[in-house]
């Protein structure tokens, strides 16, 4: 059989079972034909086969996001919403600025117009004024004007919104989220946890059925342009599901979805496979899971720990008061109900949980729900796990639980988490301890929490340098093929995609992954700076510009 295409005179990581290299690498039919010398390689190249000379760049198997959310990304940042992220905003200024012109613009617009912003951080940006419902409506008072935190934990909207939403005291909060009331019990314009966050938003942060392809399609070339080949989407929403096959009508994905519902929407979600409103798996899109938020996020003040938070500037800044310690969304009762009906019903559950506390419960249930139930292969997932103890790391491994860490936490926020938690920010996701115990454990960046960046992600998990420079717990820092398997091979094995992706191996997807420079030889602190020069998906290379874009320009 003669290969499409042969990328050589490269250093191809295999990242397989021995962590080989090897000098080139050969496709077909979308998938690896061989991975060898040039010699063994370019014996299978024919007449119309594509040679490609890489000259000495480096190809590893695409990275693999496991805990992403490109559905709501898609609306988080698409060009319908105004971004104020600090990673894009320099000032507080820049972001009042920002609100204050969307605002003008919508009055100009006249009935029907609606500002939504996202990325609203008192931490990195401390001169931010104190948010409320009752502020935005000082700054709008009457354009519906709603803005989201940047953990999307929490959300505000204005009185113009809030009656154009419909929502009063009369409301009831939607599953474990909340909208929160005063005194007298009115609404205060300040919603915790999805969905109320996402009620909040307005329709400015829902594409709906006529732009979810294009904006979609604007999302995964985004994660394709950071070497992302496959991404889980830990926040999928039903409605969501004929729209998506409308897509792979459509465009040609240059990325793969591994779906997980969102748990609470739907009172009965039907065992894989059985699903109609799901439609067929494909290898771009398969629903995988069931996702649950277990508690909350640090930067809001509702995740679980034994300990409480500091008496500082930024415990301040967040809203809560020094000696805090938040709650849980559900008891260890509640939780377990929940477990048992999706893994009852076959899915993989996939909890976010922060809080050691909530990790306790989580861990408690899991515990529970797989001696009910018992499964050859069940690869229960805990995200984020930010206040986790090594020993809890380790009665996960235990328990045959998968943990996907959110290190990018240290590289963006580690000294907010230090004057935040003190001591107890040195263990913040620990990645160390899961590779200590053999665990098989991935990497994160939420997006759009944080920029997509597997490349920095895996230089946060070997170097847990905060932004001032200070090591926290290096102890707990990991090596650089464990921070590549986490980004490859064992993140596609919490996806349960490891038998066709993660890794370079003939008749797995020919999905790669081209670097200006080899990872296991680039001082570590420069890991993040790497350039990617190419990504390729099912042995294509996928455009640097989305056709939808190209359309629109």
């Amino acid at each position: 059989m003669y290969a499409t295409t042969i990328l050589a005179n490269a250093t191809v990581l295999t990242v397989d079972a021995g962590f080989g290299t090897a000098e080139a690498i050969a496709f077909t039919d979308g998938k690896i034909l061989a991975v060898g010398s040039s010699i063994q390689v370019m014996a299978l190249a024919g007449p119309d086969t594509e040679v490609r000379d890489l000259a000495g760049a480096t190809v590893l198997p695409g990275f693999i996001e496991a805990h992403g959310h490109p559905t709501a990304e898609m609306n988080f940042i698409g060009p319908d919403a105004i971004d104020i992220r600090a990673s894009l905003c320099s000032n507080a200024e820049v972001v009042m600025e920002k609100l204050r012109t969307a605002i003008s613009e919508a009055e100009n617009a006249g009935e029907g117009a609606w500002v939504a912003a996202f990325g609203w951080d008192p931490l990195l940006l401390p001169e931010l004024p104190r948010i409320s419902g009752a502020w935005l409506s000082e700054l709008s008072p009457t354009v519906p004007l709603s803005v989201m935190h940047y953990s999307a934990h929490s959300a505000w909207a204005n009185d113009a919104a809030l009656l154009a939403l419909g929502l009063d005291r009369n409301t009831q909060d939607p599953g474990a989220s909340q909208y929160l009331r005063d005194e007298a019990g009115e609404l205060t314009g300040e919603a915790l946890e999805i969905p109320a966050v996402m009620n909040f938003m307005g329709p400015k942060m829902n594409a709906g059925a006529e732009k979810f392809s294009t904006f979609l399609d604007f999302e995964l070339h985004r994660m394709a342009s950071a070497g992302v080949t496959t991404t889980g989407d830990l926040a999928f929403h039903p409605d969501s599901y004929a729209l998506m096959n409308e897509y792979q009508r459509t465009f040609e994905p240059p990325v793969r979805i591994r779906s997980y519902e969102m748990s609470g929407i739907r009172e009965e979600i039907p065992a894989p496979g059985t699903d109609p409103l799901m439609g067929e798996a494909t290898q771009m899109f398969r629903p995988t899971g069931v996702k649950v938020w277990t508690d909350g996020s640090p930067w809001v003040g509702n995740i679980e720990t034994s300990f409480g938070y500091e008496d500082s500037t930024e415990t301040e800044a967040i809203g809560v008061s020094a000696g805090h310690q938040g709650c849980s969304n559900y008891t260890e009762e509640q939780l377990l109900a929940i477990c048992r009906q999706h893994y009852a019903n076959g899915w993989q559950m996939a909890c976010h949980v922060h809080g050691d506390i909530a990790v306790d419960t989580v861990l408690s249930v899991f515990e529970q729900v797989i001696g009910e139930f018992p499964r050859v292969d069940s690869r229960l997932r805990m995200e984020h796990c930010g206040s986790i103890t090594p020993e809890q790391v380790k009665r996960a491994w235990e328990l045959g639980v998968g943990i996907s860490f959110f290190v990018a936490h240290i590289h963006y926020y580690g000294d907010i988490l230090f004057g935040l938690f003190g001591d107890h920010a040195e263990a913040w996701t620990p990645a160390g301890a899961a590779a200590e115990v053999g665990m098989r454990f991935s990497l994160h960046n939420d997006p759009p929490v944080t920029p997509e960046s597997p490349l920095l992600n895996m230089q946060a998990a070997i170097m847990r340098q905060t932004p001032s420079g200070k090591v926290l717990g290096p102890q707990y820092r990991i090596g650089i093929r464990d921070a590549i398997k986490a980004q490859t091979i064992d993140a596609a094995w919490q996806l349960f995609s490891d038998h066709e992706v993660g890794s370079l191996e003939a008749g797995k997807l020919a999905d790669v992954v081209i670097l200006a420079r080899n990872p296991l030889e680039v001082p570590s602190a420069e890991l993040g700076d790497i350039r990617i020069l190419e990504t390729w998906i099912g042995g294509r290379r996928v455009p640097t510009q989305s056709p939808a874009q190209s359309l629109s320009a």
